[in-house]
């Protein structure tokens, strides 16, 4: 006896279309520049515009050149994690937002969606999972730019896999996967002041800025890699010869940061696992009392 095998081209077609959808969900006035090899990019109104008080404009049309968005997506890592046990006890290493091949053969498409897009829209970006096929994680988020600024917001990384939700329901937009954006030396993340910090939508915490001319201005510089997080926090890299005195402080500075992160992530799965708690034995107590039809006893308060 045969048994027909589901053709591929049909098991990737949800997977395709959902990705497709979702690059304009947010509104049905938004439009696709690039739509090819599962790879979507967009323009989109940008929220943070009518967010922000007065209301802010981008600067787009942007005329920036291809090699100049290789450039400036170059430099931006991510680390993040699934909310397992092993995210809690190990520290994620930061890897390049988008790979190599990807920026090559992408950076024109972003860049011709930004000469495109208007002042009050932005491009939005879902590349699929490189190297394997039908794979459910990718790599998602929209930039645009503003004054001297480009600012990136990433809702997705394919280097984090999704955390089971247990019945093939879709990912809570609300789980951001602990990512954290970081910088490569001898790049840096920008210091926006608060009155051009856009106001991110309320489920866009993960976000960066980059002063374009600074980065670009540092393309050709020379020194070791190191990584500095949006918020100036530092990775110190790796080092072949004898760590120095300054290095070892700054791996106890390291170190001491990433117990004070491990403390606050463990607190917060101690408050999950409370929540959890409690939620089973309401629930416990509501199932009995519909076996009994009698409402729960009530406790009586202590003295």
């Amino acid at each position: 006896m045969r048994i027909a095998r589901p053709n591929a081209s049909l098991v990737a077609l949800p997977i395709a279309l959902g990705c497709f959808v979702s690059i304009l969900a947010a509104c049905s006035t938004g439009r696709i520049v690039y739509d090819k090899d599962d790879v979507h990019i967009g323009i989109e109104p940008d929220p943070t515009v009518t967010r922000s008080k007065p209301p802010a404009v981008n600067a787009h049309p942007a005329q920036i050149s291809r090699e100049d968005i290789k450039t400036l997506l170059g430099v931006v890592r991510v680390s993040g994690w699934s909310g397992t046990i092993a995210g809690i006890f190990e520290t994620p290493r930061p890897v390049p937002l988008l790979t190599d091949a990807q920026l090559e053969n992408h950076s024109g498409h972003l860049s011709d969606a930004l000469a495109q897009a208007g002042p009050q829209e932005r491009v939005v970006f879902s590349f699929p999972k490189p190297d394997v096929h039908y794979s459910e994680d990718r790599t998602a988020g929209a930039l645009f730019l503003r004054d001297r600024y480009l600012h990136l917001v990433v809702t997705d990384h394919s280097s984090v896999i999704q955390a089971d939700t247990a019945g093939g329901d879709a990912r809570d937009i609300r789980d951001t996967k602990g990512m954290k954006l970081w910088v490569a030396r001898p790049a840096s993340a920008a210091t926006v002041p608060d009155a051009e910090m856009p106001r991110w939508a309320p489920f866009e915490t993960v976000h960066l800025s980059l002063n374009v001319n600074d980065v670009l201005a540092r393309r050709s510089t020379s020194g070791a890699p190191q990584l500095t997080r949006d918020d100036g926090h530092q990775m110190p890299a790796a080092r072949q010869d004898s760590p120095s005195q300054q290095d070892l402080q700054n791996q106890i500075r390291e170190l001491t940061n990433s117990n004070l992160e491990l403390r606050e992530r463990l607190d917060e799965q101690k408050a999950r696992v409370k929540e959890l708690t409690d939620d089973v034995n309401r629930l416990r107590l509501e199932l009995d009392q519909n076996k009994t039809g009698k409402p729960p006893a009530r406790k009586t308060p202590t003295q």
